[in-house]
């Protein structure tokens, strides 16, 4: 291997032994480095997030006017359109958080015995990535509840998307229309993606910004990942300037 590209946000360390100098009879040789290096893929996942949510707006534009006109295709086409977007921005935004938690879960100690309990209760996603995070920023019980409340949505929506069920089941009523349609259609639609997507990249912001990591490497970490989040909030999140 030539050498290592190292670009912005990547986190590069030497491991235990990663340095090896050795000496012979002409004095020290050339130093032997070993590098770990990890890029953070948690903004980069709420980028996308923005993204798909900025096209599920657009679509839910176009659906606006093509449901005022007579076209039955169109009509159609809009609402998968809008669907599709919605969904992709559900799925970027809930693996943002998973990203996230991923990283703060290596920089805290969780007693094992609590990690076998999630095991053997199948403890629901959301409760999990909820304890990783309230033990990394000394969350107190009223954020650590908003946090679980969100997050369980969140997942929910994911989950729907991940798992989708083969079942013939009875049309929703789609509140913008009033007319029923297919389920997916109500849950994956702009408007909700909008909450969603905001209420997970507000996680990740306020976070970042105002939690109080209880471990070095977590505040490392963060240092870090404000300076990413900067660029896809110049002005702040809006869930920071409301």
């Amino acid at each position: 291997m030539a050498g290592i590209f190292i670009s912005k946000g990547m986190t590069v360390t030497i491991p235990a032994g990663g340095l090896k100098i050795s000496l012979g009879p002409d004095g020290p040789s050339i130093p032997s480095v070993t590098l770990h290096v990890h890029f953070d893929v948690c903004p980069t996942w709420c980028e996308l997030a923005m993204t798909h949510l900025a096209s599920a707006n657009s679509h839910e534009a176009a659906r606006v006017l093509a449901w005022q006109g007579t076209d039955q295709n169109e009509k159609a086409k809009s609402l998968e359109r809008e669907f599709e977007s919605s969904m992709q921005a559900v799925m970027a935004a809930a693996i943002a958080i998973d990203a996230f938690y991923a990283v703060v879960r290596g920089h805290v100690q969780i007693p094992p015995e609590l990690v076998d309990k999630w095991r053997v209760r199948r403890t629901a996603r959301y409760s999990q990535v909820t304890e990783v995070l309230r033990r990394g920023f000394h969350l107190k019980p009223k954020g650590t509840k908003a946090l679980r409340d969100n997050l369980k949505e969140i997942y929910r929506f994911r989950d729907m998307a991940v798992h989708p069920s083969g079942r013939i089941q009875a049309a929703l009523l789609h509140p913008d229309l009033n007319v029923g349609v297919e389920w997916r259609f109500v849950y994956f639609r702009a408007s909700n993606v909008r909450a969603l997507v905001n209420a997970a990249t507000g996680i990740v912001w306020q976070l970042a910004h105002h939690g109080k990591p209880t471990t070095a490497k977590v505040v490392n970490y963060i240092n870090g990942l404000r300076a990413r989040l900067a660029t896809l909030f110049p002005s702040g999140h809006p869930e920071s300037r409301s």
